[in-house]
């Protein structure tokens, strides 16, 4: 099972707007963080960040995240349910399953 992540610039070009940032991320029994969203502007804006998970999770970010399976340490997301949300430029996304 995995996590797959989108990045765009703003909320407005997720209809349109270039792709900046994708990725796949491993949902297992413990946290695994990806590479850093991308910056390639080099502004250090948010970024609007799509969330598509293929099994229930929990998910987290910043500059060395950790997700946890209790939900004290994320934000909980169904299977087969892409959610959105504004993530700071150059933090990880973690993931764990969700017990």
């Amino acid at each position: 099972m995995a996590l797959q992540f989108t990045v765009w610039g703003t909320a407005a070009e997720v209809a349109n707007g270039p792709v900046l940032n994708e990725g796949v991320i491993a949902i297992g029994g413990a946290s695994v963080a990806s590479a850093a969203v991308i910056d390639p502007t080099g502004d250090n804006r948010g970024r609007r960040v799509r969330l598509f998970a293929e099994a229930a999770c929990y998910v987290t970010w910043g500059e060395d995240p950790t997700a946890l399976n209790d939900g004290t340490g994320g934000r909980m997301l169904g299977a087969e349910n892409p959610e959105y949300f504004d993530v700071p430029a150059d933090f990880k996304i973690a993931v764990i399953q969700r017990t």
